[in-house]
Parts: structure tokens; C-alpha cells; sequence
């Protein structure tokens, strides 16, 4: 069936026909012999039957046949309605004799319909009937002109088969042979028989003219149809012109792709598009002869229309003696070799090892042809092609081939030639890179003393040299447990990140000299593993065995390292300064190799000998710089607390010795109502002084960082805590605090240490916020993935979802409507001794301790504190967070 849209052009191979032109030609032989419908069928040489181009019929056909109304139309002696066609055609049309032709408008075609199979089961477009095969067949096998009535065409062709699906039914057939024209011939004096261009079948429908009437136009039908045969004639002609020419430029193209192109795969390709342009092909085999290594390589091999991939990387490889055929008809005879597999049995046989192998078994292909690859008399190898169809490569085709197989053949001995100077080139530009790549890698190791950034660059220079993906450095813990990985670099083309685990894209890495978390992620086991006793080797080799057992006792992101990312084989150098080991240099091999040549395995060591003492000094300089930088940062805050505690602890001081020297000289005469003002005002001096000295001993007590505090972990109600911490506060009597907490709120936390948070905040709120204004406390249970984007950059941690998983936290909000806190004091409000820049000219006094406090007691218990919000003059929101717990039975109850 065609697969063209209807009232659109057909494409079999180079054969078509335009449509518009054929279906005008057809409207007028349907009006001049008074037939409702008509198809024309032309001959395909490709495979040797005619197939249907246009099947059309007046509309006004199916509205007869349906009423059944006799109506005989009259008969016009000339058409002068015309179908709308191309400029092309209109010229073509034009200089056909015997036609008249003038351009109307497009509403002529509206009174014809184009026949889908869908309609009607008669003549579909696109079918191919094979000589004496149905209606069409059979009048081609006739050759005259013939009537034939519906009833007889159904008893006669189509007995024995599924009725036909119609959706009116024809009364009589008039079939008329387009014959070739001979007219030149006989000219020149030679007569031979007309060969059949096409059949064209007009029908007549209820109410047509009588049998006697059509079989009387016969003879008019027959000259009718001469024109059409000029016309196809013609078009005939000017595809083989223009096939001609196109097999010209193909062959010039692929002439001018040397010396351009000199790859053997781009000649290859070149050979396979060259081919299926110029004939058909459904099996190709290209098989190359070296001449130096007595070898036959199968490199370019197609199935039924489908490439067989990787033959141009790993050919197929034969000894002449394993192809004494193919030596046969290429070495001895060296001729073009042409047959039907199918059709001539016994050359099939003789030729068997031609038509099997890597390309399939060819023995049931229509055509099959053999051309050799010469040049002079020396033949380097041979194209094979079969086809499905009978007699797919004539002559012609076959001439261009054959050109084409010489010009590539001479291209291959070139390509060859080009390849060992290139080869030769190309080592030595390899040899002066490697050497530069060298000395570079050297000048960056050296030239900075970072360590993270001399490590990265290290791996970046090795993984250049050797030309691999991906290079690592793992280097040991402090307990020498385990080897961590410091430093990484991988290619774009090498995913380092996908675990599987569905979670964001990372964010790109940091730059060379600070530290990536990531990478720090990954780990290998290193205390009672062979890589313990290996540090004293120069290097050695992990095979895939050894891959899998460090694996299976790395954590999970070593574990996705070594299996995820697919290594084979991995290089291992031990780093060591003197007798100290620094780490392991990790270089995975390419795929398919199992090792490295030697000249790269001494060119990484000649590196890592220079990198081992580079990195012992940056070492140095890096333990110096932070010693020195933690002095600094010491007697910093040495002097910042002793200004600080001489500050605070003088504002609770002054009223307390003002007061109480007032009350012992007025002490005779004072008044009751005196005294009690005088010892309030001393008694919230003291408590000032009483709460600067507990922050002052909870810090103390807390101690640094790394120490693990006392906490009790228990089930805490955030509602109560809240409560309790409100009533707690000193400076709340002037400012409305808000709760927003609901009863079913509970964290897993200390519960006295989560009320002093909440103590703390809620104190520098109200501190810090206008009389009047109010503060508000909310807390909402949210996933951990939703807290991770509000948090600031210091507190972000991408392994947190990864380490924990998506859990439910509850999230607390306090916020305020004071003066904001300044973006430069924002990351440094947290730290002990350090209050925000406003703060210090406000009555308000401080330790600058209490968010300190706070981030130490939230991170104790497992969770983060944040600074989410400031805005000048309108507030601040403080958060954190801590895991949710369900309420205890007992309280639900």
C-alpha cells in the first residue's frame, strides 16, 4: 500500500510520477470517454510490476451509483479544464502533442475524488501487481485494449479470494495499454515490438454508456493513451539524465574526500552511503587484505538494513587460508562477480563462504554482487552487496560502482600512507606534550602551599598525563582507621555524583584550594587491610577482587566510589616523606586496560616524589599558619572579654553601689516607700549581674566544641516549654509575645536546656525590640528537606539528608520588630563574647554569650540554629530546629 498522504506524490526509489499531472491526464480521458472513475498503474523497473500511481473518480459517481440514475453524460470532444500544476509540469504538459493546455483556477479539481485503500478495495494506490496477476496484471500480460464487465472480473481473477470491500460497484472496465512510443525507431528503420509503460483502467458505473458504445472507442482510447507514452517517455529520460548526473557529483564527492579526509572509517562510510544512494542495499560486507600482516579483516558489515556496530574497532579476522574463495575470485581472477543466490542454486553453493560469515547468511538475496578494490593489478579488498530484489544492480549501476571502488581503493593506499607520517608525528608531539605536562605538573605542585590546592592539582596533573577519567588522593586519619579522600578530579564526561538516590544536583565544586565535602565523603578501611602492609611498596595494582572487598568495608560513599563508578583496575603509589606515610595517589585504569605502560607508570612516580615533599611542606606550613592563627584569634578574644566583662559587669555594679550609698546616708530619714524603690532597683541590678555571671559559667562549663555535653534525651511538649520560658523572661512586661504552638507539638530534646534556648531568644527579643511591639513564637512540623534551603551557608550541610534521611523536624520561629541585625555582624552573633555592632550603643546590656549558648545546646541535641531573617528597623527571625517526636501515651491519654 502506499504510504504517501492522498493528492501527494508517491516516491518508489528514483521512480515518481507527479500526481497532479497524471490525475489531470486521467480527468480528461474519464471526460472525453465518459468514465466515472479511472487508476493508472506504470511499470517499476525496480522490481519488475506495475503498481498503482492515482486512483480518482468524479464525486458525483458514488451519488449515481447510490441512486441508481441512469444518467448518460455527453460526451466532450476536448478538455479544457485542467488541473492546477507546477511551472515544470505546465511546460512538460504544454509541449505533449495533441494536448491543449491552459491554467485555471484550483476549483476545477473540486468535482473528482482521490480512491483510498480505506474506501474501496479496487486498485489501491500503491499496490504492485506482478505480470498476469488481478485485473491489471493480467491486461499487461494481454497487451490490447479490452471490456470487461464487473461479474466477469470476479469470476475470471478473482476466484477463489476474500470478496473485495467497494463502495460502489462498477459495471464495465475499459483496460488500455500505455505502449512505448517506437516512432524514432521506425524512422531510423528499425522495428521491434512496443513495450508496456503502464495500463490505465477507466470504469463505468449504474446508468454508463452501453458495452457497444465503449468497445466503439477502442481505437480512440489506444491514440488517446500515445500521448500519455510520450510523456512518460519523456519524464523517463530526464531521471536517467539527471540519475547520471547525480552519480557524477557522487563520484566526484567522494573522489575530493581525499586528502581532506583521511580517516579509514570516514572512507568507509563514505563506500556504504555512496552504495545505498546509487542501488539498493539490504546486505554489505567490506573485507580489507594487508598486505604486510597476511590478513583479512571484515571492518563495515550491514544486516537487513542494519549496521553491525563495533567491526571498525574489532574487525573480524581471517587467514587467506580460511577464505579460499574470496582468494579465489579477488587474488586469481579478480573480476566482478554477479548472481542470484536464490534463483541460481549451484553458484550459491560454489560461492557459499561469499554469501555467510559476519554479514549473515545471503543465500536467499535476490542479487547479489562482488566488486573488487584494484589498483593497478594489486587487489587490497572487495564490496559485497545483496538485495532483495530480482536484478537490483544493472549494468549502469554496476559502471558507477566499480568507479566508485577505484577511486576509494586509491584512497585507502593514500590513507595509509597519511596514517604512518601521522603516527610518526603524532608520538613525537606526544612525547614533547608529555614532557611539558610534566614540568607543569611539577611548577603547580610547587607553587602554592595549600594543601588542598597543591592535592588538587596533583590529581589533575597525573589524570592528564596518563589520560584517564578520574584520579584521586586518599590520605589517613589521625587514628589511621581509615583513608579519606582530600582530593578528586574527575572529567564532565564522569558522573561522580549519581548515588541513585534521586536527590538534587550537586552545586559546583569549590575551588581548588577549599576543602570539598563531597569528596571528603568518600572513604576506604585502612587498619587490618592489605593496604596497611603496601605503604612500603613503590606501587601495585588493585584488581577487581580487591575493588569489591574494600568496598564491601567502606561507607557508603566509598562504597559508591569503588563500585558505582565501574573501575577494572586501579593504580595504587604509596606517598611517603622519609619514613612517614602522607596517603595513596588512586589512579583507576582506562577501560579494557589492565595496566599501564611502564613510561607512564615512571613518569607518575618521578610526580609523586616531588608531590610527597611538597605536601610534607605544605603540611608545615599549614599546622604554623594555624597555630599562629589560633594565638591570634586566643589573645583576641582575651582581649575582647576582659572589655567586655569590665563593661557589663560595671552597669549592674554602678546601681547597686549608688543605691545602696544612698540608702546609708539617708538611711535616718528615708521613707518606706524609699527604701523599697532603692533595694528594687539594687535587686534587678543584681539579678543582671546574677544572669551575667551564670552565662558566663554555662559557657565555661560548656567548654569547647568538641566536648560531649550531659544532655538527658526525652520527649519534650513545645507548648509547655514555651510557657515556662515566657515566664522566665525579666523584660517582657512592655512587649505582647505571641504563641503560635499547637498542644500536639513534640520534639526529641534535654527539656531544661530546650526552655533555656527558648529563654535566650525570647530575652534578646524583647531586649532588642521598641516598648510596644510584640513578639511571636511558632513551631510547625516540617520534613528535613524543607528547613535545608532556609538555612544560612554556615549551617548547610549537603550530607545531612544523606546521613539522616528525609525526617520530620520541628521547626520554632522566633521573631521580632527591633532595629535588625547589620549583614556584616549576621555569621558572627553566634560566637562567645560577641555582641552586634547596634547592640553595644543600646542601655541594653549583654555578655554575648547567649546565642553561643544556644547553637550549643541545639547542635548537643541534634539539631541547627540559624539567623533565617534580619531586615533593618523591622526585625529579625531567629529558627532552629530539632527532631519530632509523637506525644507519650501517658500524656495523650
Amino acid at each position: 500500500m502506499s504510504a504517501s498522504t492522498w493528492g501527494g506524490s508517491d516516491s518508489y526509489a528514483d521512480d515518481t510520477y507527479p500526481v497532479t499531472l497524471l490525475t489531470m491526464l486521467l480527468k480528461q480521458m474519464m471526460q472525453r470517454f465518459g468514465a466515472q472513475g479511472a487508476c493508472i498503474a506504470l511499470h517499476d523497473e525496480t522490481i519488475g510490476q506495475m503498481r498503482t500511481q492515482v486512483h480518482i473518480r468524479f464525486k458525483r459517481a458514488r451519488a449515481a451509483a447510490e441512486k441508481a440514475v441512469v444518467t448518460e453524460r455527453a460526451l466532450s470532444p476536448r478538455v479544457t479544464a485542467q488541473l492546477e500544476m507546477g511551472d515544470q509540469e505546465t511546460q512538460m504538459m504544454a509541449s505533449l502533442p495533441g494536448i491543449g493546455y491552459k491554467r485555471i483556477s484550483s476549483s476545477s479539481v473540486d468535482d473528482i475524488e482521490y480512491v483510498s485503500p480505506q474506501e474501496s478495495d479496487l486498485f489501491p494506490v500503491g499496490t504492485s501487481y506482478p505480470l498476469g496477476q488481478d485485473l491489471i496484471g493480467y491486461f499487461w500480460s494481454k497487451n490490447e485494449v479490452h471490456v470487461m464487465r464487473h461479474e466477469d472480473y470476479v469470476t475470471l481473477l478473482r476466484a477463489n479470494q476474500p470478496p473485495l470491500h467497494l463502495d460502489m460497484v462498477p459495471e464495465h472496465y475499459l483496460m488500455v495499454p500505455v505502449r512505448e512510443s517506437t516512432l524514432v525507431d521506425e524512422m531510423r528503420g528499425h522495428k521491434r515490438s512496443a513495450a508496456v509503460l503502464g495500463v490505465i483502467v477507466l470504469y463505468y458505473v449504474n446508468g454508463s454508456p452501453s458495452r457497444s458504445r465503449i468497445e466503439s472507442w477502442k481505437n480512440d482510447a489506444l491514440q488517446y493513451t500515445e500521448r500519455i507514452a510520450l510523456y512518460i517517455q519523456n519524464d523517463l529520460l530526464q531521471r536517467r539524465q539527471r540519475r547520471t548526473s547525480e552519480y557524477l557529483q557522487l563520484l566526484q564527492d567522494i573522489s575530493s574526500a581525499f586528502p581532506t579526509s583521511v580517516k579509514l572509517s570516514d572512507l568507509v562510510e563514505n563506500i556504504y552511503q555512496f552504495s545505498s544512494r546509487v542501488v539498493d542495499v539490504s546486505g554489505m560486507l567490506l573485507t580489507i587484505y594487508d598486505r604486510d600482516l597476511d590478513r583479512l579483516y571484515d571492518i563495515f558489515a550491514i544486516i537487513n538494513g542494519v549496521r553491525i556496530e563495533g567491526l571498525g574497532e574489532q574487525p573480524t579476522v581471517r587467514l587467506k587460508t580460511e577464505r579460499p574463495v574470496w582468494w579465489q575470485v579477488t587474488q586469481q581472477e579478480k573480476r566482478t562477480l554477479l548472481f542470484s543466490p536464490a534463483q541460481e542454486l549451484e553458484k550459491s553453493l560454489a560461492y557459499q563462504e561469499l554469501l555467510t560469515g559476519v554479514w549473515g547468511d545471503q543465500r536467499q538475496a535476490e542479487s547479489f554482487l562482488l566488486l573488487p578494490m584494484k589498483m593497478f593489478n594489486r587487489v587490497i579488498g572487495t564490496i559485497c552487496l545483496s538485495s532483495q530484489r530480482p536484478d537490483a544492480y544493472q549494468h549502469e549501476e554496476i559502471q558507477v560502482l566499480e568507479a566508485m571502488a577505484q577511486i576509494v581503493t586509491v584512497s585507502i593506499e593514500n590513507t595509509k600512507l597519511y596514517e604512518r607520517d601521522r603516527a610518526i608525528l603524532h608520538e613525537a608531539r606526544q612525547r614533547e606534550a608529555q614532557l611539558a605536562a610534566i614540568n607543569s605538573a611539577l611548577q603547580a605542585i610547587n607553587s602554592t602551599l595549600n594543601v588542598t590546592e597543591l592535592l588538587n592539582n596533583l590529581v589533575e596533573a597525573v589524570a592528564n598525563i596518563t589520560k584517564v577519567d578520574l584520579c584521586a588522593f586518599f590520605e589517613p586519619t589521625p587514628s589511621r582507621e581509615e583513608l579519606v579522600a582530600h582530593a578528586l578530579f574527575g572529567r564532565p564526561s564522569v558522573n561522580m555524583m549519581d548515588d541513585g538516590s534521586g536527590l538534587p544536583e550537586p552545586a559546583p565544586p569549590p575551588r581548588k584550594g577549599e576543602p570539598d565535602k563531597f569528596v571528603n565523603l568518600i572513604s576506604l578501611p585502612f587498619k587490618d587491610t592489605f593496604l596497611e602492609h603496601m605503604v612500603d611498596e613503590g606501587f601495585f595494582y588493585l584488581d577487581s577482587s580487591k575493588i569489591d572487598k574494600l568496598a564491601s568495608k567502606s561507607n557508603e560513599g566509598g562504597m559508591i566510589f569503588l563500585r558505582e563508578m565501574g573501575f577494572e583496575h586501579i593504580l595504587m603509589v604509596p606517598m611517603t616523606y622519609q619514613t612517614e606515610f602522607i596517603g595513596f595517589l588512586a589512579v583507576p585504569t582506562p577501560k579494557g586496560n589492565r595496566y599501564f605502560r611502564p613510561k607512564d607508570v615512571v613518569t607518575v612516580l618521578a610526580i609523586c616524589a616531588q608531590g610527597a615533599s611538597a605536601i610534607r611542606n605544605a603540611h608545615l606550613f599549614e599546622q604554623r599558619e594555624d597555630a599562629y592563627a589560633a594565638l591570634e584569634r586566643m589573645n583576641k578574644l582575651k582581649d575582647e572579654f576582659l572589655v567586655t566583662a569590665s563593661h557589663e559587669l560595671r552597669t549592674p555594679l554602678t546601681p547597686i553601689i549608688g543605691y545602696s550609698s544612698q540608702l546609708k546616708r539617708q538611711s535616718a530619714r528615708a521613707t518606706p516607700a524609699t527604701v523599697l524603690r532603692f533595694a528594687t532597683k539594687i535587686s534587678v541590678a543584681a539579678q543582671q549581674l546574677s544572669d551575667l555571671v551564670a552565662n558566663i559559667t554555662e559557657a565555661a562549663h560548656i567548654g569547647p566544641i568538641d566536648r560531649i555535653m550531659d544532655l538527658h534525651i526525652e520527649p519534650v511538649q513545645v507548648l509547655a516549654a514555651t510557657e515556662i520560658a515566657i515566664n522566665m523572661l525579666t523584660h517582657n512586661s512592655e512587649h505582647a509575645i505571641n504563641v503560635n504552638v499547637t498542644p500536639d507539638v513534640w520534639l526529641l530534646g534535654d527539656a531544661p536546656r530546650t526552655r533555656q534556648v527558648l529563654t535566650n531568644l525570647l530575652e534578646n527579643a524583647t531586649k532588642y525590640s521598641p516598648p510596644g511591639t510584640s513578639v511571636e513564637v511558632s513551631a510547625t512540623v516540617v520534613p528535613l528537606s524543607a528547613v535545608e534551603p532556609l538555612m544560612t551557608e554556615d549551617q548547610a550541610d549537603p550530607t545531612l539528608l544523606i546521613d539522616t534521611g528525609d525526617i520530620p523536624v520541628v521547626l520554632i520561629r522566633v521573631k521580632d520588630q527591633g532595629e535588625g541585625i547589620l549583614p556584616d555582624d549576621q555569621l558572627k552573633i553566634f560566637e562567645k563574647f560577641v555582641r552586634a555592632t547596634r547592640s553595644l550603643t543600646t542601655p541594653v546590656r549583654g555578655s554575648g554569650l547567649g546565642l553561643y549558648i544556644c547553637r550549643r545546646y541545639v547542635e548537643a541535641m541534634g539539631g541547627k540554629i540559624w539567623l533565617e531573617q534580619s531586615i533593618a528597623n523591622e526585625g529579625s527571625t531567629f529558627s532552629f530546629y530539632l527532631p519530632q517526636v509523637l506525644a507519650p501515651v501517658d500524656t495523650i491519654e
